[in-house]
This record gives structure tokens, C-alpha cells and sequence, in this order.
């Protein structure tokens, strides 16, 4: 018998709460921050003069598909040419990526950039990366990924908070997702494109403004992203300890105090990755890394500090009254002790805003989402709320795509022309995103599941491949045990010939 439908709606009006407190609750607050932050930026134009060099590092591992349009985009940027350094660290490639840059080389001289190739052998990005980085020239040193492109003055826009601000120490530019509309008949590569631009424009663009306003950015962009020489220098560059070296390089910018800017207005651009397989495979990546960066941050030790508790049972022991001027002397320590550290806090915000919260949204709230999901599943099974529950649910989803709508409409007003007509564009799949949302939720699941039982790797095998290649595997093992069982077979009846031969 099912509960009253008084009981049922108090009981599914607390689940909308809980919803409306956990994504809802701090929206206004970051619509309002992530306002003054952008309203922060100097829109004139930016002197050429004051411009400081810029050395432009680009990793590149087998990258022959992307590598040209990369370099072609920085060859014809708007940075002064006697400013500017291109670097491409080849990283031991086995295709045909150190031609193209060779190619590309060419292109620079009649731009008038200068471009530099580095040839190593194969030691991974992290390395890759601090051999551009020792070997470049510039006061701003700026990393991009080889499979993006930049906008035209995007480096400029980038460089503009060095010099407006001297204790700025690094800078994030935007990634904006493109898509190939030749592809438009394609439901399933314009639902991955378009809910992916829709992503980075709500959850990479407007969080890093707002964190960036109260000095929380968890994650600077690894695909692009800019650096005082002497900043990154200071923290001995990227470090090979993580899948994610760019969480990590940004909680060690945070330990030393170094002030880290989000710059909306300089735009690099990423194809959108349609591949369920290689979608999974950065996804678990990138949530494995923040797991793992988190790990390494440990605070101090605290040693043989006595308790407020030790000093009130010496009180209640010694049954002496004078002794309460200890446990008020210890308090009022104790109180100053915290002021003092909350002034030194190496972390600043980033401790309220920043690792906390992504890590109680990510990670720590999700198994309970994800019980509470498969748990709304079943009840229909069981009969159970079946009036209500499509209600219930239909509601929290309406919720959640009128949360995405305000942030995109948000973002749409502050954009520039170009971003505003992708905006328009992709705007209805905005009805979708929470589908999209709890696909990759289920990714950032499995990648919990990933630093328990697997290694850390650049590339995780996504679970349609998993499937064809263990399909593949158990042929090959039936194969296998078929050719044995045979062999064996045959082994039995040459034994029994030869046991009959010797009878007779």
C-alpha cells in the first residue's frame, strides 16, 4: 500500500531541496562574482609596446592531424613578431609531425615568426613540456596543446593582466569547443559536440570566472595556459606525478601565494571529441587526476598539543576553582593561534571554495547520487510512488536544465559575436545537458573506480573498445582451448593406438 499523497509530496519535496541546495544554492553567488570578475577586464586596447616577450611552447606526440593548424594559427596572430617565440617540443613521434612542423617553418619565416623545433625521444608531456620551457627566451612563458587553435589575439588578451596587474603570476585562457556541421545529420556527434561546447562555455568558462574573482581556481586549462618566467621556475615547472600536471602545477601556484587570473576574453579553440571511447578515457583522466593532486596536499602534523578536554579533566581532578583561568587562557591561545593561521593561510580561498567544494561535489556526494539514481529506477519496478514519481522527476529535471539555461543565458550576454551565434545555436540542446551531465558523472564514478584497481596511464580504454576487444580476447581464447582440446584429443587416441599396437 503506498504512502498518502501528502506524505509522498513531503517526502519528494525534500529531495528537491536537497537538489535545489547542492547545485542550486550558490548560483546566484557565483552569477554575481563571476559578474564583477568579468567587468574586472580592461576592454581597451592593449599597448604594443608594453607587451613583454612571449615564449609559446607546444608539446607534440603524434599530432600530424592537428599540428599545422596549430602552428598556423600562432604565425598569424597579432603578437608583435620581434615579441614573440614559438617552440614545438617533438616528443619522439612516429608519424609524420616533425615534417609538417618543418613545413610550417617556412610559413613562419614569411610571417616573420620565429619558430623553433626541439626533437627528443619519447619521455611523455610532463617532460616534453620542461624542455620547451628551459630552452625558451620569454618573460610570459605560454603552454598550448597542439590540437587546438587560437584566435587571432588571443595571446595578446592573455599577456594583458601581466601588465596591468604585477602580482599576477599566471593566467587561464577560455577553450571553446568547435564541431563540423557537415556532420549535422549526425544526432549523436551534434549531441556530443554541442552539449561539450555547452559544458566548457557553464563549467569551465563561468567557474573559473568566479574562482578566479576570490583567488579559487582549482584547475588552469593544460591546453592553454600562460606563466611569469620566474613563477614557473620557482615551482621547478611541471612535475611527473600525476595524470593531471595541470591541477597539480595550479595547487603548487597556490601553495607558493601565486595570484592566478582567469582571462574569458582570450579564446583557443578544441574540436569537439565525439568518441564515446576517447570522451571516457579523458574524463576518468582528468577526475583521477584531481583524486590524485588532492592526495598530496597534507597538512601539518599536529604533535602532543594538549586538549581543551586534558586541561578541564586536571580541573575536574585537582577540584580546584583557579585552575578555570587555565582552560580560558588556553581558549583565548587557541583563538588567537587560529587568527594568526587563517592570516598565513597558504591556500587562501582556494581552501573554501576551491579543492573543498569541487571534491565534496565530485567526489564525495557522488556514490550517494548515484544509490539515490538507481534507487528511482527501481521503484517503479516495485510499484511503488508510481503516480508521483514521473512528477517528482520531470521536476528535478526541469531544474537542472533552468539552472544550465540562467548560466548560459549569463554567459551568452557577456560573450562576443562569434561565441553568441554557436550560443544560439546549440542553445535548445540545453534540454539535453542533464542527460549529458549523467553520462559523464558515470565516467567521473568509474574513475574512482580506475585509481583503486588500475595504474595511472594518459589513456584509459573506454567501455565500447573494452567490449569489442573482450569480445576479441575470448574468441581468441576459444580458439585457443579448441585447438588444445583437439591436440589433447589426438595425444589420447595415438596413446591408445600404441597401447593396442604393444598388446598385439
Amino acid at each position: 500500500m503506498e504512502d498518502p499523497v501528502w506524505v509522498s509530496l513531503m517526502v519528494w519535496t525534500t529531495w528537491i531541496l536537497i537538489a535545489i541546495i547542492i547545485d542550486g544554492l550558490l548560483i546566484p553567488i557565483k552569477l554575481y562574482l563571476s559578474r564583477k570578475s568579468i567587468l574586472k577586464l580592461d576592454k581597451k586596447t592593449v599597448d604594443i609596446d608594453l607587451l613583454p616577450k612571449m615564449s609559446v611552447v607546444i608539446p607534440a606526440h603524434n599530432e600530424e592531424a592537428n599540428i599545422q593548424q596549430c602552428i598556423m594559427s600562432l604565425i598569424q596572430c597579432e603578437y608583435p613578431n620581434h615579441k614573440l617565440e614559438l617552440i614545438v617540443v617533438d616528443d619522439g613521434s612516429t608519424d609524420n609531425t616533425i615534417n609538417l612542423v618543418k613545413r610550417c617553418q617556412v610559413d613562419a619565416i614569411l610571417y616573420g615568426k620565429d619558430l623553433k623545433i626541439i626533437a627528443k625521444g619519447h619521455s611523455g608531456k610532463v617532460h616534453t613540456l620542461n624542455t620547451g620551457i628551459k630552452q625558451s627566451q620569454g618573460e610570459i612563458i605560454v603552454t598550448i596543446d597542439a590540437d587546438i587553435k587560437i584566435a587571432s589575439d588571443a595571446l595578446i588578451k592573455i599577456a594583458r593582466p601581466f601588465i596591468e596587474d604585477s602580482s599576477v603570476g599566471a593566467a587561464t585562457g577560455y577553450i571553446e569547443i568547435e564541431w563540423d556541421n557537415t556532420k549535422k545529420d549526425d544526432f549523436i556527434k551534434m549531441f556530443f559536440s554541442k552539449s561539450e561546447f555547452l559544458e566548457y562555455l557553464t563549467s569551465f568558462n563561468f567557474e573559473r570566472s568566479y574562482q578566479s574573482f576570490v583567488y579559487s581556481i582549482y584547475t588552469m586549462s593544460g591546453a592553454f595556459s600562460a606563466f611569469k618566467r620566474n613563477i614557473i621556475g620557482n615551482i621547478g615547472g611541471y612535475w611527473p606525478v600525476t595524470v593531471s600536471e595541470d591541477m597539480h602545477v595550479t595547487m603548487m601556484l597556490h601553495k607558493k601565494k601565486v595570484r592566478i587570473v582567469n582571462v574569458p576574453d582570450a579564446i583557443a579553440y578544441a574540436d569537439a571529441i565525439t568518441d564515446y571511447d576517447t570522451l571516457y578515457s579523458q574524463r576518468v583522466r582528468w577526475s583521477r587526476g584531481q583524486l590524485e593532486v588532492a592526495a598530496m596536499r597534507k597538512e601539518e602534523p599536529r604533535i602532543n598539543q594538549e586538549t581543551l578536554k586534558d586541561i578541564l579533566g586536571i580541573v575536574k581532578d585537582q577540584k580546584d576553582p583557579k585552575l578555570l583561568e587555565l582552560a580560558f587562557s588556553y581558549m583565548k591561545t587557541k583563538f588567537t593561534n587560529y587568527l594568526k593561521t587563517l592570516k598565513k593561510k597558504t591556500f587562501r580561498y582556494y581552501d573554501l571554495m576551491g579543492l573543498p567544494r569541487i571534491l565534496f561535489i565530485d567526489h564525495t556526494i557522488a556514490f550517494p547520487r548515484i544509490i539515490w539514481v538507481f534507487i528511482l529506477m527501481m521503484f517503479p519496478v516495485l510499484g511503488l510512488y508510481t503516480a508521483i514519481l514521473p512528477i517528482v522527476a520531470l521536476l528535478m529535471y526541469l531544474f537542472y536544465v533552468f539552472i544550465d539555461g540562467v548560466v548560459i543565458l549569463f554567459a551568452y550576454y557577456h560573450s562576443n559575436p562569434a561565441t553568441k551565434e554557436k550560443i544560439e545555436e546549440s542553445f535548445h540542446y540545453v534540454l539535453l545537458l542533464p542527460i549529458y551531465r549523467l553520462v559523464i558523472f558515470c565516467f567521473r564514478l568509474s574513475a574512482f573506480l580506475h585509481v583503486l584497481n588500475e595504474p595511472a596511464g594518459w589513456k584509459v580504454e573506454g567501455p565500447i573498445n573494452g567490449f569489442k576487444n573482450g569480445v576479441k580476447d575470448a574468441r581468441t581464447d576459444i580458439r585457443v582451448s579448441v585447438a588444445t582440446a583437439i591436440f589433447h584429443i589426438g595425444n589420447i587416441f595415438n596413446q591408445l593406438n600404441l597401447i593396442k599396437r604393444r598388446g598385439k
